[in-house]
């Protein structure tokens, strides 16, 4: 089924694996790696087998999927929290030279790991703490494009916010980035679940280490303008748009639910925890949610303007009704640099929105705040208050919210991105 008759791609396939620091090769402190070779005690160890068992798994749903005809653009692999795993002090001396090489050594050989199973991105679950936030994400992210990370911060804890704001603007000052470190990290509410297959929030629940899950996510911008066209009143979402994204998806779902369960490797088993129903917009103009959202008759001014916050509410209860299995967030998507109309409006004359707007959305959906790109002098109060509102929010009304941001070097409050990535969008940089 191509992408053109069903309105959507497969964004994501994700297993979810569990890992201690027994996992590890014994001999880990005297490994040397070159050329890409793995020596024998990396791949006779627990670390090797998890991960190749479970991108094994990846390949076996994306050839299946591809075999009934649907496009695949990625496969990823996270896990429970590195700090559960790894090397990592908790202690006011966070700048102990051993425990960072260490921890290197670790993140290096995971990245030795999957680059040579051509595993691209790979999640290693969340900070916890304000020390580990502070620290690793500088520490790690610039070892290797394939890693991802977050922070998990509680609501009202405004000194973890803060740290996590500092970490949010020192990554943007990392040399040859652009700024787009921020693009794998983010700040994230304790009421976000585990098994969600979306990228960098993703990790996996430390629980049965044995057990290899896999959850999916779509790229469905597509979908949702067809679905969405046929609605001319709030109830309609209901009905006709439902209808239509469940008569499109259940084929899918079926598919990789028989894939998992007839899936097996010595040691491990499977299990299928579910689709992210999310509404997620492609970069191409047909595929905005944006757009999506502009065509209904009862929002007649656009993001930014009122009917928006009811149909964003109609569509979530929608979406999280469907008769799946359920993971992830189950909302809409508004990532700005994601989403073409959405960095169209932001980058035009005359009416825009903020970033008060699009945490108001997120009020009745979700995702957060997302890829929206700041100005390159933005205080940290600024930023850290972006990450508190989110993390109220979310647990106010007790549903998963982040915040990604991209504090871009250079340019100021309304000045022109100029991302050189398959992945975003150009826009102007929104003021806080």
């Amino acid at each position: 089924m191509s992408t053109s008759s069903c309105g959507y791609k497969v964004r994501v396939i994700c297993s979810f694996i569990v890992l201690s620091s027994s996992d590890f090769p014994k001999d880990i402190g005297s490994l040397e790696i070159t050329d890409g070779l793995l020596p024998p005690s990396v791949k006779s160890s627990t670390i090797y087998s998890k991960i190749s068992a479970a991108n094994d798994l990846n390949l076996a749903v994306k050839k299946n999927m591809e075999e009934k005809g649907y496009e695949v653009q990625t496969t990823r692999i996270a896990t429970n929290s590195f700090t559960e795993y790894c090397d990592t002090s908790d202690t006011s001396d966070s700048s102990d030279d051993a425990d960072d090489a260490l921890l290197t050594s670790q993140i290096t050989l995971i990245d030795a790991i999957i680059s040579s199973l051509s595993i691209h991105f790979f999640s290693l679950g969340p900070c916890k703490t304000i020390l580990q936030t502070s620290k690793y994400p500088l520490l790690i992210l610039p070892l290797s494009p394939r890693l991802s990370l977050s922070s998990t911060i509680a609501a009202c804890d405004l000194l973890h916010a803060q740290a996590s704001a500092r970490t949010i603007i020192q990554l943007s000052k990392v040399p040859s980035t652009n700024g787009l470190l921020n693009f794998r990290y983010c700040a994230q509410s304790t009421t976000s679940l585990p098994h969600a297959p979306f990228f960098p929030s993703a990790y996996s629940e430390s629980v049965r280490p044995s057990t290899i899950r896999i959850a999916i996510g779509l790229e469905n911008g597509f979908l949702a303008n067809e679905g969405l066209a046929l609605c001319s009143t709030l109830d309609d979402i209901g009905t006709k748009f439902r209808d239509l994204y469940s008569e499109r998806v259940a084929p899918l779902v079926e598919v990789t639910s028989k894939v998992v369960q007839g899936f097996e490797r010595e040691g491990y088993t499977f299990e299928y925890v579910g689709i992210d129903t999310s509404l997620n917009p492609s970069l191409d103009k047909g595929g905005s949610i944006g757009s999506a959202l502009e065509s209904l008759p009862f929002v007649p001014s656009g993001i930014g303007g009122v009917g928006v916050m009811a149909a964003a509410a109609a569509i979530t209860t929608t979406i999280q009704s469907l008769p799946f299995t359920l993971t992830g967030y189950c909302g809409i998507m508004l990532p700005v640099c994601e989403d073409y109309r959405l960095s169209e409006i932001q980058a035009g004359e005359g009416r825009k929105y903020t970033v008060s707007h699009l945490m108001n959305i997120s009020s009745v959906c979700g995702v957060g705040v997302d890829t929206v790109p700041i100005p390159k002098d933005v205080r940290f109060e600024e930023v850290a208050g972006v990450i508190l509102d989110i993390c109220g929010l979310a647990a106010r009304w007790n549903k998963p919210l982040s915040v990604r941001m991209f504090p871009v070097p250079d340019l100021g409050e309304g000045e022109m991105t100029g991302f050189d990535s398959p992945y975003l969008c150009n826009t102007k940089v929104f003021s806080l």
